[in-house]
């Protein structure tokens, strides 16, 4: 079986789909955010929407 390497974008409702640029405190919210892209991996989906919407948390 033959794999190729792709990147995958979350939509975390900053606008940003392509990295998470502030500190996370809680280690949950963390592993939550993993389980879903790895998820989304598995299915083959190029983006994954956030378990949370971060819009409103964290102002940069």
């Amino acid at each position: 079986m033959s794999m190729t390497l792709q990147h995958i974008m979350i939509d975390l409702g900053t606008g940003n789909n392509n990295k998470i640029n502030w500190a996370m405190t809680d280690k949950q919210e963390f592993i939550d955010i993993v389980e879903t892209v790895y998820r989304g991996a598995r299915k083959g989906r190029g983006l994954v929407i956030s378990p949370k919407d971060y819009s409103t948390k964290y102002r940069y």
